[in-house]
């Protein structure tokens, strides 16, 4: 007994076959079987991914930053989203981030935790928290702050992506 097809990383499938049927109709019969499931198998899996952006703007309501609003965008690809339970994607899934913080223009570089942040967490498929952070102290999660409120707005998928706006 013997491998007589591979995979496509030509690998061995872990099946052995006799070499009385590794003749060219039956590795062309497997062949056949191997794209007909493959294309089964692309059928039944999740959507195509795609690149999602929101425009934010954080309006400040109390504290000492109160009067004061920031804006910026997010972009993602949703790819590894299943949309279930608590996600998290950041800089490994092309999580990019521009945000205007006090007149200048910060990018998900300028996390002071680059490149293990920012974040945006979701759940549910929703999301919950977008954890940027610029400042020299402590990281703080500014999203859910009382005073703080956010506001995000989805882009339309063809829609061009500016760069990050003085607000």
């Amino acid at each position: 007994m013997e491998h007589c097809i591979t995979s496509s990383r030509n690998q061995p499938i872990n099946y052995r076959f006799n070499t009385a049927i590794c003749n060219p109709i039956s590795r062309l019969s497997i062949a056949f079987a191997a794209v007909a499931l493959n294309r089964a198998a692309l059928t039944i899996s999740p959507a195509q991914a795609s690149i999602f952006t929101y425009d934010f703007t954080v309006n400040v309501t109390q504290g000492p930053l109160a009067g004061q609003s920031y804006g910026g965008t997010f972009s993602y690809d949703d790819a590894t989203l299943e949309g279930a339970g608590v996600e998290t994607l950041g800089i490994e899934q092309d999580l990019s981030v521009c945000m205007n913080y006090f007149g200048r223009n910060y990018t998900e570089v300028d996390d002071t935790s680059y490149p293990d942040f920012p974040t945006l967490i979701f759940e549910d498929g929703a999301i919950t928290q977008l954890d940027f952070w610029v400042q020299p102290n402590q990281r703080i999660n500014w999203w859910d702050l009382p005073g703080w409120e956010v506001n995000l707005s989805e882009r339309p998928a063809d829609a061009d992506v500016p760069a990050c706006q003085e607000q």
